[in-house]
């Protein structure tokens, strides 16, 4: 939807600078940014230009900024994002870039509103294949960590570039998301299952390969940004995504059901069982870095974010690790206390790399944090029409509990932030 003014029209001066704050808080919301982050980028940008009685108002998809012309009128503009189901690193990093300049250099709006659109008609920071591949390195190291072995966690990253793949076309072709993600989900349960039907995996390397491709679609993203925007007291924004995260976990249990109904017309065997192999502590780290590194690609994150990447599922995973076998924490809360400090790093460190905060809390719990060895405990189960609910709702509440801790995080670094210890920017 196209801007658009209501109320009084101010000087020109502030028409431009009322049109680039809406555009840069719609653009913040589109590329992935929490309601609360856009709204203060905005806030920053205006205080800069000196703009009085300035209120940025986020509501779902619909941004309102409104202030006072100087002659007692308010002015104000309404704009709404195209989406908020996206996650595109670079482009959160382009936009951060360009409000960062605007309160730094003093841009004047009409040069503000160009480097906007520069900074959103980029170029791509990578070849569209490094993506892929990024997304298939993230697969095989999640299957390595929950005990698939590298067979099993070759044929997850192959799965998981045909159905990533798959899912692009059905957006680019308009495919609801609901139907989009459970054809995904089946696509990617049917794979698994006939390439233990060909006998080149057992039936527990087959679950672990399922499991890995189901949490990679998974909405962690969205459940991030909700869980923020939920704290920052921001509901509207915090239920559009919440409902925009449950089409995709419906998506995914739809698709699921009608693999498991199908795998249940096949003899395959006597049940085994669901313990997997556990990787030695200082392995399950190393692929936890790996995969942190290639989530960041995965969404199209660039050079800058690859070593914070690293650093992020590091610290995530030691934590993690630290927890369940030195303090003897049970996994499902020691990965939401690691995505708490992972949450307060993130914030405290994305200033000064000029990174988005979202996007370090993201890769850290992508690669070291995600259910996955709890999806392929139910799976296992439930192929052989043993009931393995509540592994799913485990798995589930995991990953909106992995949400709410890092955005406890990142409240925490905001109330340290506000004794004077962080700048204005997150």
């Amino acid at each position: 939807m196209p801007n658009q003014d209501t109320g009084r029209t101010g000087t020109a001066h502030l028409d431009a600078a009322l049109e680039f704050l809406t555009r840069l808080g719609t653009d913040a919301l589109e590329c992935g940014y929490a309601t609360a982050a856009a709204e203060d980028m905005v806030r920053a940008c205006a205080a800069a230009w000196g703009l009085s009685r300035l209120t940025v108002t986020g509501m779902g998809r619909v941004l309102i900024v409104q202030c006072e012309d100087g002659q007692g009128h308010l002015v104000s503009r309404v704009g709404e994002s195209a989406g908020l189901d996206s996650f595109d690193c670079d482009r959160m990093r382009r936009v951060k870039a360009v409000a960062r300049a605007t309160v730094t250099e003093r841009l004047d709006p009409e040069t503000a509103c160009r480097r906007l659109t520069e900074a959103d008609s980029g170029p791509p920071v990578f070849p569209w294949w490094w993506a892929q591949a990024g997304g298939m390195l993230l697969a095989f190291c999640i299957c390595v960590q929950i005990g698939g072995g590298m067979l099993a966690a070759s044929a997850a990253a192959v799965i998981q570039l045909v159905v990533n793949v798959t899912g692009r076309g059905f957006g680019a072709g308009g495919v609801p998301k609901l139907f989009g993600v459970a054809v995904q989900a089946a696509l990617a349960g049917s794979l698994g299952g006939l390439c233990h039907l060909a006998g080149w995996l057992t039936v527990a390397q087959a679950a672990t390969v399922v499991a890995t491709t189901w949490v990679l679609i998974a909405p962690l993203p969205q459940l991030i940004s909700t869980a923020i925007d939920m704290v920052s007291g921001d509901s509207m924004s915090a239920l559009v995504r919440a409902l925009g995260a449950g089409l995709i976990i419906g998506g995914i249990v739809l698709g699921g059901l009608l693999v498991l109904s199908l795998s249940w017309r096949f003899d395959l065997g006597v049940p085994v069982s669901a313990d997997l192999p556990v990787l030695p502590v200082w392995l399950g780290v190393v692929f936890a870095v790996l995969g942190a590194i290639g989530n960041a690609l995965f969404n199209s994150g660039g050079r800058d974010l690859l070593l914070p990447a690293a650093v992020a599922g590091l610290v995530t995973a030691s934590v993690n690790q630290t927890l369940i076998h030195l303090g003897n924490m049970p996994s499902a809360w020691a990965g939401p206390i690691a995505a708490v400090v992972l949450g307060f790093l993130a914030a405290a460190c994305a200033d000064r790399l000029r990174l988005p905060m979202s996007a370090l809390a993201l890769v850290g719990i992508t690669g070291a944090l995600l259910p996955g060895l709890i999806v392929c405990q139910g799976l296992m189960l439930s192929v052989y029409q043993v009931s393995g609910v509540e592994y799913f709702v485990q798995a589930g509440a995991v990953c909106v509990a992995l949400g709410v801790g890092a955005s406890l995080g990142v409240y925490l670094w905001s109330v340290v932030a506000r004794r004077g210890w962080a700048g204005t920017l997150r």
